[in-house]
């Protein structure tokens, strides 16, 4: 328990005996505190989480890494603004119109013509 400074409250106190006895009462008084039955399992979900945390930083500084390296790539191209048709065909094989194979609105695979579901797949 915190200390309280009782000399303090005898010179201000007039009742003789009245600090004396809450000082002899709070001297005796005696708070039970519950058992630490919980800090070790703490400690071991720190532990845990340490090296979750470890193997999370070194997993993230290889997507940073990959992903410096595509900004690099992006970096080197030549602004989409001033790419010719050819250039961009070449830069984005997958994101140009391809005039061999014209497709349909929304130009997703399910929903161009002839489309077959895969058997097996989920709709």
């Amino acid at each position: 328990m915190p200390k309280i400074n009782f000399a303090a409250y005898k010179a201000r106190i007039a009742i003789p005996g009245m600090v004396e006895e809450f000082e002899k009462q709070y001297g005796a008084m005696q708070i039970p505190y519950p058992a630490d039955t919980y800090s070790k399992q703490i400690d071991e979900i720190q532990k845990e989480v340490a090296v979750e945390t470890e193997t999370f930083i070194k997993e993230s500084e290889g997507r940073i890494a990959k992903l410096q390296a595509e900004l690099a790539e992006w970096e080197k191209m030549i602004p989409y603004e001033q790419m010719t048709m050819e250039e961009m065909v070449e830069a984005f094989p997958d994101k140009t119109v391809n005039i061999a194979n014209p497709t349909l609105w929304p130009h997703t695979p399910e929903d161009q013509p002839g489309y077959v579901a895969k058997e097996g797949a989920e709709e």
